[in-house]
């Protein structure tokens, strides 16, 4: 009975692994949303709104329909679809029964879509209440505007978005000032995501929003905004041709909704807003953030409104550091006598021939790796094949202040660490700092590098792994221009920084060559460990053909030999194998193999 039994559950293992592979799915999710329509639509015309014509004559037609954005278009609650023009790339809403909301189904764009996602608008009815009890300003739906019309292609949080999404936006209407348009998110896969908003009219003075995560009736609303200025000019009032888009990063958790209120102040509304799927930095293999110059960090309150323009929009003293590794300004002699008390700033470690410093890294992941080192020091043989200078240490600047916190693979970088950066002593060109990083656990890792200062033209650098001596340094840059401003010389408010992926194994080092080049310096980094891909193959299991099934537990899954190794069931089962195909099933001992392509 008991080699019968095995027998049965093996045959029914067979027949359920050949008939019922199902397709892997995985927590991801990218849901681009485009408020209003107007410039989609709208045919090309010269300054003096006069129709373009091809080199026949004849008027240009619109911008090619978009394809990967959820166009929303005008609307009201009493007719949603009223304004959704036939083949555009505007979606439909259904308006609820009450005509108190409308619900659109967005398009997922990732490459395993998540299709039934919706976002529902909403009046914050009480906030509509509290402004006047007597004639509440209820709202109707929302309109489009497009005062100004920039046509600039920029990058949000690496999705690329085009002039004609940025340059049009949705109001509330009516636009009282005080109200709140509501937006719910539903059914997004749980996971960590990124929430970016933006306005590309450049004549707003400031827009702000809330986001947050709640059940159905998200009364957890923020008492106050958690955005920022997303609008196209900053706090100082100067003219921010590419925007300067907020981004807020939430956890949502199983049966949990994603909200966003769009604060109404009777001026310019929001252009769009780019939902992204992302891991949790804290849960990466490894995340140290540091921060090159301490000048930000610890800066004092003393600008005043008369030099603000030349300060920056930040005119307060920024937050203490918690959670960065800062570097203060140093020397191979006294890498030490810029630490002051009390800050975020490290202490380094001379070597006995001062040719060296050593700086223990703080591990801001899970993980909380204790055994990393940085240790910087000259590039020896380039310096004696040059005649260059040794390195004395490294000085610290901030010439520009953007006063832009930004993100960077996922990791919020204030202000303080992106507007003030450190360079070589003496910045001879073409010389170079070498930075070696020891104790990493063996992984992949992202190592990001950016300046802030928007004057300095270029900035690239060298990443690699090496042995302790790092012989094997590139001929040449590979990081890219990481500096603030692009080759084409525009100034680049949000920064442009740069990413290369290494793959650090056991007793190996992880190396940087910062370049020098007479101007800038580097601002900060980040090495975040790139968790390892999940298994492409799941093992499910259930007691009827028709029933419930759930993961096997205690598989063993080797993914290069392409097995999963069960103990045999005791009794009739079938198993269901996720995201393989030809699959074959064999005994080893009191084992169940299955082999899969």
């Amino acid at each position: 009975m008991k080699h019968s039994t095995k027998h049965q559950g093996l045959l029914a293992a067979a027949v359920a692994a050949a008939l019922l592979q199902t397709s892997l799915t995985t927590q991801a999710g990218l849901f681009k949303i485009d408020f209003g329509s107007l410039e989609n639509e709208r045919a090309p015309v010269d300054a003096s709104d006069n129709p373009l014509t091809d080199a026949n004559g004849i008027p240009l037609g619109p911008q090619p329909l978009l394809l990967d954005w959820n166009v929303i278009p005008n609307w009201t609650f009493a007719d949603p679809n009223a304004n959704v023009a036939p083949d555009s790339a505007s979606v439909l809403g259904v308006a609820s029964a009450d005509g108190t909301s409308v619900t659109w189904k967005l398009k997922d764009v990732s490459v395993t879509p998540n299709n039934n996602v919706t976002l529902t608008m909403l009046d914050n009815r009480t906030l509509a209440e509290k402004l006047s009890s007597d004639a509440p300003p209820y709202m109707l739906g929302q309109t489009g505007n497009n005062p100004t019309k920039e046509g600039r292609d920029v990058v949000y949080d690496g999705v690329r978005v085009p002039g004609i999404v940025k340059d049009d936006y949705l109001y509330r209407n009516p636009d009282t000032d005080g109200s709140e348009t509501l937006m719910r998110i539903a059914n997004l896969d749980p996971g960590t995501y990124n929430v970016t908003v933006f306005e590309g009219r450049t004549t707003d003075g400031k827009r702000t929003g809330k986001v947050w995560v709640d059940d159905i009736k998200g009364l957890k609303e923020p008492a106050s905004e958690n955005t920022g200025n997303y609008a196209g000019k900053n706090d100082a009032g100067d003219v921010l041709l590419d925007g300067q888009p907020r981004t807020v990063t939430v956890k949502v958790n199983a049966g949990e909704y994603l909200w966003f209120a769009e604060m109404e102040d009777n001026s310019g509304g929001i252009s769009g807003m780019v939902i992204r799927s992302v891991i949790d930095p804290a849960d990466s293999k490894g995340l140290f953030k540091l921060d090159f110059g301490e000048l930000e960090n610890e800066r004092v309150t003393k600008i005043t409104n008369a030099n603000k323009d030349q300060a920056g929009e930040d005119a307060s003293a920024p937050p203490p550091l918690t959670d960065w590794n800062v570097i203060p300004t140093w020397t191979f002699a006294d890498p030490n006598s810029n630490v002051t008390a009390g800050s975020a700033s490290i202490k380094g470690t001379a070597n006995a021939d001062a040719t060296a410093v050593t700086w223990n890294l703080t591990d801001f992941s899970k993980d909380a790796n204790k055994n990393v080192t940085v240790t910087m020091l000259n590039n020896v043989a380039q310096n004696e094949a040059n005649s260059f200078p040794p390195a004395l240490g490294q000085s610290a600047n901030n010439p520009t202040k953007e006063g832009i916190a930004v993100m960077y693979d996922g990791i919020l970088v204030p202000a303080s660490v992106k507007d003030d950066y450190m360079y070589r002593n003496p910045d001879t060109d073409r010389s170079e700092t070498l930075m070696r990083f020891a104790g990493l656990n063996p992984g992949k890792y992202k190592v990001t590098v950016f300046e802030g200062r928007t004057t300095d033209a270029f900035r690239a650098g060298k990443v690699w792994v090496d042995d302790i001596k790092g012989l094997k340094e590139p001929a040449d840059q590979n990081t890219g221009n990481f500096a603030g401003k692009n080759d084409a010389g525009d100034v680049l408010p949000l920064g442009q920084p740069r990413t290369v992926v290494v793959d650090v194994k056991a007793g190996e080092y992880l190396w940087f060559a910062e370049m020098e080049d007479n101007s800038g310096g580097i601002s900060g980094m980040i090495i975040r460990g790139v968790p390892a891909a999940p298994s492409a193959v799941s093992l499910l299991s259930s007691a009827a053909l028709g029933g419930a099934f759930s993961a096997v537990t205690g598989a063993s899954v080797d993914a290069a030999a392409k097995t999963i190794t069960i103990p045999a069931p005791t009794s009739s089962s079938f198993y269901r194998l996720s995201g393989a195909s030809k699959v074959s099933i064999s005994t080893s001992g009191a084992n169940l193999v299955f082999k899969y392509e």
